[in-house]
């Protein structure tokens, strides 16, 4: 199995007067497990990235492949993208994110300056 990801750049400037330009492309992927033991749980236990994909180029598309091979089980996989201006480790560490969205300072955060879109979850199951 392969997932294809086709994604058109922005061409036009956003509410805040600029175009946004893409810089990097990360696919998440993980395991369906069923329903967990405790619904206030935050964390997907086998969910992490699993590829990163630079853009290189500010206008048109982009089109970016990741071969997951034979899906066994069921699992759920996300698209997201950042314009790389503030990145971090993640919540659970680098192993599982290593670069996600950097914590923002209170009193010091331009939602502007850190750009970042998420994509809908898309669910596989085996054939």
């Amino acid at each position: 199995m392969e997932l294809t990801i086709d994604i058109d750049l922005a061409g036009t400037p956003n509410w805040s007067q600029f175009v946004p330009v893409l810089a990097r492309v990360d696919v998440i992927a993980g395991l369906v497990t069923g329903p967990v033991a405790d619904r206030a749980t935050f964390t997907a236990p086998t969910a992490k990235v699993v590829k990163s994909f630079e853009v290189g180029k500010g206008t048109g598309r982009v089109s970016f492949t990741y071969a997951l091979g034979r899906v066994d089980e069921p699992c759920c996989l996300r698209v997201r993208g950042t314009d790389g201006n503030r990145s971090a480790p993640g919540l659970m560490g680098a192993g599982v994110d290593p670069s996600g969205p950097a914590t923002d300072v209170i009193g010091a955060a331009d939602p502007w300056l850190d750009l970042w879109f998420y994509g809908n979850p898309s669910w596989v199951l085996p054939s």
